[in-house]
C-alpha cells in the first residue's frame, strides 16, 4: 500500500511540473509599460533609488517640474531595466515630492518621488482668542515651521448670519495675527481659524484657535482718573467706583520675559507659564509711573507693545504692595478694554541712573545709564541645564558707574538666554520694564527693584571689556590645577587670574591645598549651544571649603581676600559668585580692614546670603542649580591701602536641610563654593 502511494505522488509531482512548463510557456509576461511601485519615500539623508520599470520596447522618464534637489541618473532604457534617481540632502527643511513621468510606447505612468524632512508644526498657543468690540488685529504666540503661503486657511462662523468679520492673517516673529472687523451686534460673537498643511507625503497637520467678540459695554458715566488715584486714593479690594484710566502698554502679549512664572503648588517641579501670559504693564501717558496689570486669563491679554488703551477698572481688583510702594489690578477681562489703538511711532526710554529710581518708576519703561554686567562671563542664563523645567528666571546682577546694582531678570523661554554668545563685557545701557519681584531661589528679596527686558537690543553693552567703566584690581575665576601638584605662595590654585592678591579660608592658610581640604568646584558659565550636553557645566570653575564654624571660639569662619589699594583714588567693590551645600553656611557678612590682627576692628560693608545647591531628587524651592551673585561698593576709606583685608565671613550657624532652606545648623563636613570673586575700581 505504501509503495502504492509513492508512485502516485511521484506521477502528481511529474505532472505539475509539466503543469507548470506550459504555463512559463503559455503566460510569459509582456508589457508595453509597467513599473513595481508609484511611491517611492527615502530618508531625509542624500540618496540614491531605484524603480524597476517594465517595457516591450524603449522607454524614458522625466520629472513634471524642475526639481533642483533631484537628478536622474538613469532615465531611458529598453526593455526591462531600472530607473536610478538621486536626491539631495533635505535635512531641516518640510517633506517635498516631485512627479516622474515614465513613456513607452503609448502608454504613460506616473511615480511619486518623496523625501521625508521636518515633522511640520502648526501650534498655537491661545485657545481662546478675544476681541473687544470695535475689533482691531488679534494676536497670539505660534509655533510652526510652515511659511503662511503654504499653510490653508479657513474660518469656520457659529452663526452663519454673523460671517466674514476675521480676515488677514499673517505669521510675523513668531506671531499669529488676525483682523477683526468692528462688531454692531448686541451679542457676542464667535468664530474659529484653522490652519493646516498637507504635506509632500501626504499627512495633513492643523491646529485652530476660538476667537470670541464680545459686544460693546455701556460705559457711560465712567470717569477717567489718573494712576496716582489708583495708588493713593483708591481703596484695596473689589472697585466699585465707575472709573477708567488711560494708558500706554508696555508689556507685548506672548513675550516671554514679561512676568515671573512660578512652580506650580501641586508639583513643585513644574513650572506654570501663567504667570508670564496674564502680566500686562500699563504706564501713565507721560511714562512716569506704571500699574501692573494681571490679566483673568491669558485670553483676556490683547495687548501689544504701544498700544494705547483705556481700560475700566469696575469690576477689577486692587492690591497695594508697600516697600517699594506699588499697586496690582487683577480680574481684568478683554470686555473692560474701553479703547485700543496701536501705535506705529517708536516710544523711548526715560534714561535713569539707578540712584534716581523712585516706586513711580516701577511698570514703567526706563533706561539705565552707564551699567556693565558684575560678573560678565557665560550667558544671560548661567544655570545647570538639568534643571531648566524646574526654575524659571535667572538674574544677572548689574552695577553702574556710581556702584549702585539690581538684578536683570532673564526667563528660560527667552530664544537668546543661552546662545553660545559670550555675554557683553564692557559698559553701556539696559532699556526695559523696571518690576520689583522677589525670588526664593535667590534668598527671597533680590533687591528693591528688578528690569527685565524685552529684546536683545534692549541690552546695549560693549562687548569688549575695555570698553567699560571698570579696571580689574584683582579677580579669581576657577580653581588653577595647573599649580596643584607643587604649590608655592606665588602660584598656587587659588592664584588670580587678572592682577595680584590673595585669597584663603581661615582655618585653611597652607599650601597643601588638598590636605586643607580646599579643592576645585563646577561652574555654569559654559559657552555652548542649548541644549547643553554637559548641563553647562566648567570643570574646576571654582573652588570650594568646608568647616565653616568654630565650635569653640562660637564664630564663623571666613574667605580673606588680600589686595592692595595703594595709588587707587576712586572707591572699590567687591564681586562674589557661589552656593553651599546643603548643610553649609547661609548667611554672610562682607567686613574690611586696613590690618589684619588681634585687635582689628572691622567695618561692615553688608550682608548677604548663599543658598543651597539643588538636589535633584529633591529639589526644593529655595534650591539653586547654579550660583548667585553679589556685589558691594566699598567706602572711600577703603582705597589708597598698602593691604586692604576683606573678609566673607560666615554670620551665624543657620544652614539649609533637605526639606528646610533654614532648619539646620553648619555641618563641618558641608561645603560652601566660590566661582568668582573680583575686586574693582572705576578707571
Amino acid at each position: 500500500m505504501k509503495q502504492y502511494f509513492r508512485y502516485i505522488l511521484a506521477g502528481g509531482a511529474i505532472a505539475l511540473l509539466f503543469a507548470s512548463c506550459r504555463k512559463k510557456e503559455d503566460y510569459l509576461f509582456s508589457t508595453e509599460l509597467a513599473i513595481d511601485t508609484r511611491i517611492v519615500r527615502l530618508a531625509a539623508t542624500a540618496d540614491t533609488t531605484q524603480i524597476i520599470v517594465y517595457a516591450d520596447g524603449k522607454w524614458t522618464a522625466e520629472p513634471v517640474e524642475e526639481a533642483s534637489w533631484m537628478k536622474l541618473q538613469t532615465a531611458s532604457g529598453d526593455g526591462k531595466g531600472s530607473l536610478r534617481a538621486e536626491v539631495l540632502s533635505n535635512e531641516g527643511n518640510l517633506p517635498r515630492a516631485v512627479k516622474l513621468l515614465v513613456r513607452a510606447g503609448n502608454k504613460t505612468d506616473t511615480i511619486s518621488l518623496q523625501q521625508r524632512g521636518i515633522t511640520p508644526q502648526i501650534a498655537i498657543a491661545d485657545t481662546t482668542m478675544q476681541s473687544i468690540a470695535n475689533g482691531g488685529m488679534l494676536k497670539t504666540v505660534i509655533t510652526t515651521n510652515v511659511p503662511t503661503d503654504k499653510m490653508t486657511i479657513s474660518y469656520r462662523y457659529d452663526d452663519p448670519a454673523q460671517a466674514n468679520w476675521l480676515s488677514n492673517v499673517t505669521i510675523t516673529n513668531g506671531y499669529l495675527n488676525v483682523k477683526a472687523d468692528t462688531s454692531r451686534a448686541a451679542a457676542p460673537r464667535t468664530g474659529v481659524l484653522t490652519l493646516s498643511y498637507l504635506d509632500a507625503l501626504g499627512t495633513t497637520t492643523r491646529d485652530s484657535v476660538r476667537i470670541r467678540q464680545h459686544p460693546g459695554i455701556n460705559f457711560d458715566g465712567a470717569v477717567l482718573k489718573d494712576f496716582a488715584y489708583v495708588k493713593q486714593m483708591l481703596a484695596a479690594g473689589a472697585i466699585d467706583e465707575n472709573i477708567y484710566i488711560e494708558g500706554i502698554v508696555i508689556s507685548d502679549k506672548g513675550h516671554p520675559n514679561i512676568g515671573q512664572n512660578l512652580n506650580l503648588s501641586a508639583n513643585k517641579h513644574v513650572i506654570d507659564k501663567t504667570g508670564n501670559a496674564v502680566a500686562v504693564y500699563v504706564q501713565s501717558m507721560d511714562g512716569t509711573t506704571g500699574l501692573y496689570l494681571k490679566m483673568k486669563t491669558a485670553g483676556d491679554n490683547i495687548f501689544s507693545f504701544n498700544d494705547h488703551v483705556k481700560i475700566w477698572l469696575k469690576g477689577a481688583s486692587l492690591a497695594k504692595l508697600s516697600n517699594p510702594g506699588r499697586a496690582i489690578l487683577s480680574e481684568i477681562e478683554a470686555p473692560m478694554v474701553m479703547e485700543k489703538e496701536s501705535r506705529t511711532t517708536t516710544l523711548q526710554p526715560r534714561e535713569k541712573y539707578m540712584r534716581d529710581l523712585t516706586d513711580d518708576d516701577l511698570y514703567t519703561y526706563v533706561k539705565l545709564r552707564d551699567v556693565e554686567i558684575s560678573v560678565p562671563s557665560g550667558s544671560f542664563s548661567n544655570i545647570n541645564e538639568g534643571y531648566i523645567a524646574r526654575m524659571d528666571c535667572y538674574p544677572t546682577h548689574i552695577r553702574d558707574i556710581n556702584g549702585n546694582g539690581m538684578y536683570m531678570l532673564t526667563n528660560n523661554d527667552v530664544p537668546y538666554r543661552r546662545d553660545g554668545e559670550q555675554v557683553p563685557q564692557g559698559a553701556g545701557t539696559i532699556a526695559g520694564v523696571l518690576v520689583s519681584e522677589t525670588m526664593d531661589r535667590y534668598g527671597g528679596n533680590i533687591g528693591k527693584y528688578a528690569i527685565r527686558h524685552l529684546k536683545r537690543e534692549d541690552i546695549a553693552l560693549q562687548n569688549a571689556r575695555d570698553n567699560g567703566f571698570s579696571n580689574v584690581l584683582v579677580e579669581w575665576s576657577k580653581y588653577r590645577t595647573e599649580y596643584a601638584a607643587t604649590p608655592t605662595a606665588s602660584l598656587n590654585p587659588l592664584t588670580p587670574e587678572i592682577g595680584n592678591g590673595r585669597i584663603y579660608q581661615s582655618t585653611k592658610t597652607g599650601m597643601d591645598y588638598t590636605a586643607n581640604g580646599i579643592g576645585p568646584g563646577t561652574d555654569y558659565n559654559a559657552l555652548l549651544q542649548e541644549p547643553a550636553t554637559n548641563k553647562g557645566a566648567v570643570g574646576n570653575g571654582g573652588w570650594l571649603c568646608k568647616n565653616w564654624w568654630n565650635t569653640a571660639g562660637n564664630r564663623g569662619e571666613y574667605w580673606m581676600i588680600e589686595v592692595s589699594t595703594a595709588g587707587i583714588s576712586t572707591p572699590v567693590s567687591l564681586q562674589l559668585e557661589g552656593n553651599s551645600d546643603i548643610g553649609g553656611p547661609r548667611n554672610f557678612t562682607v567686613e574690611w580692614s586696613a590690618s589684619n590682627d588681634a585687635a582689628t576692628t572691622w567695618s561692615s560693608v553688608g550682608t548677604f546670603t548663599f543658598q543651597d545647591v539643588a538636589n535633584w531628587s529633591n529639589t526644593l524651592l529655595t534650591q539653586l542649580p547654579g550660583h548667585k551673585v553679589v556685589n558691594f561698593q566699598f567706602p572711600q576709606a577703603a582705597s589708597g591701602l598698602n593691604t586692604l583685608y576683606i573678609r566673607v565671613r560666615a554670620t551665624n550657624k543657620t544652614a539649609g536641610t533637605a526639606t528646610n532652606p533654614t532648619g539646620g545648623s553648619i555641618s563641618a563636613t558641608a561645603v560652601s563654593r566660590l566661582v568668582h570673586v573680583s575686586v574693582k575700581y572705576n578707571k
